[in-house]
């Protein structure tokens, strides 16, 4: 794992600083909660703090799988997230924009604690959800002090500024707005993506990036974010006019601010 990191930090080229936050409970948090996966495995923890966000045994998901070109059956993932303790879950898929912006679509929306929005392509979420009813309804969601939790694309898909793929020089994309302010990177140390990130937060002045390693996730609320999981998690504070480039690292159980946007 550090080799990874290493490898990645001496490919950016780059002076960084490495600064770690207080291990500490995150306080007086906004209603709504992000858990944002790097991919790779989950360990229990984060999804047990997914869990325990949505409601625990009382928690009502919805799972998204669309970003996967052939999503598992739906009794699979019914049974899946039934067995982590929901007591209700619904799967809410579709290949079509349009259909992705009725009120019909979205009603289990309306009724869930939690969503979970899976792997794959990060660009087909956007094209079938990105400023639909869909995207509309998770930011009800988060009002009402629901969590909306991703792993890969799912975690991608969070931030508006959305890297869509390729690396090193990323194309970008559009995705849900709901963390202003940041680009997320994930499978981060794992497959190398330092450059990738430094490259759009570049590119995006006044904007953080984060990257998120396989088997970690940040868990959100409002700017405030704790790392669960098993690797690291890469803060990437951007040229702004404000601001030098600045890159700190944080593993599990440590805390960090994302800055408000310049």
């Amino acid at each position: 794992m550090i080799v990874r990191m290493l490898t990645a930090w001496m490919i950016a080229g780059l002076l960084i600083t490495s600064s770690f936050g207080d291990e500490a409970t995150l306080s007086n948090p906004p209603k709504g909660s992000l858990i944002i996966v790097g991919g790779g495995g989950m360990p229990s923890t984060i999804v047990d703090r997914f869990m325990e966000l949505a409601g625990g045994n009382a928690a009502k998901i919805v799972v998204i799988p669309t970003a996967t070109e052939k999503p598992d059956p739906e009794e699979r993932l019914v049974a899946r997230w039934k067995g982590r303790g929901a007591v209700s879950v619904k799967v809410l898929h579709t290949t079509d924009r349009n259909v992705a912006d009725t009120e019909a679509f979205v009603a289990e929306l309306k009724e869930a604690s939690g969503v979970w929005i899976g792997g794959g392509s990060q660009t087909r979420l956007s094209n079938v959800y990105a400023g639909t009813a869909v995207e509309r309804e998770l930011k009800t969601l988060l009002a009402r002090g629901g969590v909306v939790g991703g792993t890969s694309a799912g975690a991608a898909i969070q931030c508006q500024t959305m890297i869509a793929h390729s690396k090193p020089v990323p194309v970008m994309g559009v995705g849900f707005d709901l963390l202003p302010g940041a680009i997320i990177d994930q499978h981060f140390l794992a497959r190398n993506r330092m450059n990738r990130l430094l490259y759009a937060v570049q590119h995006h002045p006044g904007l953080v990036g984060i990257g998120i390693d396989e088997a970690t996730a940040i868990e959100v609320h409002g700017n405030e974010c704790q790392v669960l999981g098993d690797s690291f998690v890469t803060l990437v504070l951007g040229t702004g006019t404000k601001r030098p480039l600045d890159i700190q690292t944080f593993p599990a159980g440590k805390t960090f601010t994302i800055p408000a946007a310049e």
